[in-house]
């Protein structure tokens, strides 16, 4: 067996190689289809020439055998040895470099549809077109030889395949070749298509979204039942853990008074476990609003209080999460696996969780919750859990059946509903199948010790999702950089991912992000940081209207963002001063300015 698959590896390298000696211009790309009784076939094809340093790749639905497990996409571009000068990237921003023996990366949970490779001066991205949300990224490495591919898993599918199998290979080279002419590259593709309007164009028919560019994002967590001790399946009135109230309606009414006196101009406050029985007490159930924090009333008037201050005030929900000890559970409702049974997730709050059919939250909860929210005067970015940090799920139900390509559409739908109920919708990561309805992601990188997790061959993290989004979605860089400038315990993973404070400054400023504060205790720490965060946002918010279209390290351990007006941030994380385009940017600071040309 250990021949066998040794000669199977041989062949595949092979096939790969040759590919590589393919006349000037022409690009081929080596297909391994491997059956669901393990068969493996390996063939050749030539990628079409679509003009302008494109390819593509396109297996017709219908070519797709029925008993595929799943079909592997490999190029000679996208193969290396170790010491070759060049890095691979995901779409997560994982980057690295061509410099390890042996390693393995996995990666089902792909932000955007793409993956890039470097060598040299020459560079691609691959962009999934077709069956975008399919794949999983794999990044191998034996005997010092890489191999950077996606795999199609078409046997976890559970259905026929719904879409061509479509990748589009764009090419660069000399200055070019890079992964900021890959973030660009898929940039240009989404808007080009639609998909996404940039913040600029949205602000003139978004009235709400203007105040929460210029805003912090300000998040009061009222309470939660406390669970982890003891984590209950089946939770019942009587077996309920009781709820913990952090803060009440009148703190908040508290808080916001104080930051107006402060100064903190522009706050966007969020409304975090309002709901009864708190931080996801019994979801999809929102109402009553629970009595403890201080009850409806008290809601809607800390609701108006700080909007009679100028804020701008939102509640978070989840439209994933369902649990059983909710009115509105329905095992009907629950997303079905490819075998019929539920998709079912960990003990939470609520107890087991379970995650619903989307085209069930579309068509019986959505409505009835804005028509609630509203009720309470809210307006701004409503929060929603979950959505945009995983990957859309299919539904297997006959009743409500949705592919991965339907969740989107319908996570889309109430994306779009809440952009026109509230003025805006944002969520909690960076997955871009509801680009087209979100504006806000609350991080967009929680590594090293959770989505897109710390691995030997990862050697930085890169901002691919932020090329191709500021300037469209605003966004915070890490689930670290939340209070980046409180100094508290941070016990939690991710939230203790960089706990240098210093450094959290930095890398907020180096991606340009939007200031959250969330878990810090405003109690005990004050609202000092607060307002120091948003003294500084203020000097750097305009630039959210504008593209980032160059990041890259200038000189050991300085980097560089530039934006498309013209301007950058140079942030230095070295012991020693940095000179550039005629300023001085101090040892462990960063400074705005115009680009060097």
């Amino acid at each position: 067996m250990r021949n066998n698959g040794l000669i199977k590896s041989i062949c595949i390298m092979l096939a790969i190689t040759l590919a590589s000696f393919c006349a000037h211009g022409q690009k081929i790309a080596t297909i391994r289809s491997v059956t669901n009784s393990d068969t493996e076939t390996v063939r050749e094809v030539k990628l079409k020439d679509l003009g302008k340093d494109t390819f593509r790749l396109e297996i017709p639905k219908d070519k797709i055998a029925k008993n595929l497990k799943y079909i592997d996409i490999l190029l000679p571009d996208a193969s290396a040895k170790k010491g070759e000068d060049g890095y691979w990237v995901l779409s997560d921003g994982r980057m690295g470099f061509f410099n390890k023996d042996s390693g393995q990366i996995y990666e089902r949970r792909n932000p955007m549809p793409l993956y890039g490779v470097k060598k040299g001066d020459s560079a691609f991205v691959a962009i999934v077109k077709g069956l975008k949300y399919e794949f999983a990224m794999n990044v191998e490495v034996k005997g010092g030889l890489y191999k950077i591919f996606p795999r199609f898993l078409i046997g976890e599918m559970g259905q026929e395949p719904y879409q061509d199998l479509i990748i589009d290979f764009k090419y660069f080279s000399g200055a070019d070749a890079n992964y900021s002419a890959m973030g660009r590259a898929y940039r240009e593709y989404q808007l080009g298509r639609g998909e996404v309007k940039p913040l600029r164009e949205r602000v003139k028919y978004q009235p709400t979204l203007a105040y929460t560019i210029d805003s912090i994002f300000f998040r009061v967590k009222f309470g939660w039942k406390e669970y982890k001790k003891n984590k209950i399946a089946f939770i019942t009135p009587e077996n309920e853990p009781p709820v913990v109230v952090q803060y009440t309606f009148d703190d908040f009414i508290d808080i916001a008074k104080k930051l107006k006196e402060i100064g903190v101009n522009e706050t966007e406050m969020c409304f975090v476990g309002w709901n009864y029985r708190g931080f996801e007490g019994r979801l999809p159930d929102l109402f009553p609003v629970d009595p403890l924090f201080g009850g409806e009333k008290k809601m809607k008037e800390a609701v108006r209080i700080a909007q009679g201050l100028g804020f701008q005030v939102v509640c978070h929900v989840c439209n994933v999460l369902s649990f059983s000890c909710s009115k509105r559970f329905s095992y009907d409702d629950v997303a079905k696996n490819a075998s019929g049974s539920l998709n079912m997730g960990a003990c939470l709050a609520g107890g087991r969780s379970y995650r619903l059919c989307f085209k069930c939250v579309d068509d019986k909860i959505i409505d009835e919750d804005i028509e609630k929210m509203l009720a309470l005067g809210v307006k701004g970015t409503h929060h929603v859990d979950v959505t945009s940090a995983i990957t859309p799920y299919p539904c297997h139900d006959p009743k409500h059946f949705c592919n991965r390509q339907q969740t989107a559409d319908y996570m889309n739908s109430v994306g779009q509903k809440c952009r026109d109920s509230f003025g805006g919708f944002g969520s909690e990561g960076s997955c871009d199948h509801v680009a087209k309805t979100m504006d806000f992601a609350l991080y967009v990188w929680a590594y090293p010790d959770w989505l897109g997790k710390k691995n030997a061959l990862v050697d930085r993290l890169v901002p691919i999702w932020q090329i191709a989004y500021h300037g469209i979605i605003l966004s915070n860089p890490y689930y670290a950089t939340i209070d980046y400038n409180y100094v508290e315990p941070r016990r939690w993973s991710p939230y203790n991912g960089i706990m240098d404070e210093k450094i959290r400054r930095l890398k907020m400023a180096e991606f340009n992000g939007r200031p959250v504060f969330y878990f810090a205790n405003y109690k005990k720490s004050g609202l000092g940081p607060v307002k120091e965060a948003y003294d500084e946002y203020k000097k750097l918010r305009h630039l959210q209207y504008e593209y980032m279209d160059f990041h890259g390290e200038i000189a050991k351990n300085v980097f560089v963002s530039e934006f498309s007006n013209g301007e950058c941030v140079v942030v230095n994380y070295s012991g020693s001063d940095y000179a550039y385009n005629g300023n001085i940017v101090k040892a462990g600071d960063y400074m705005l300015m115009k680009k060097e040309e």
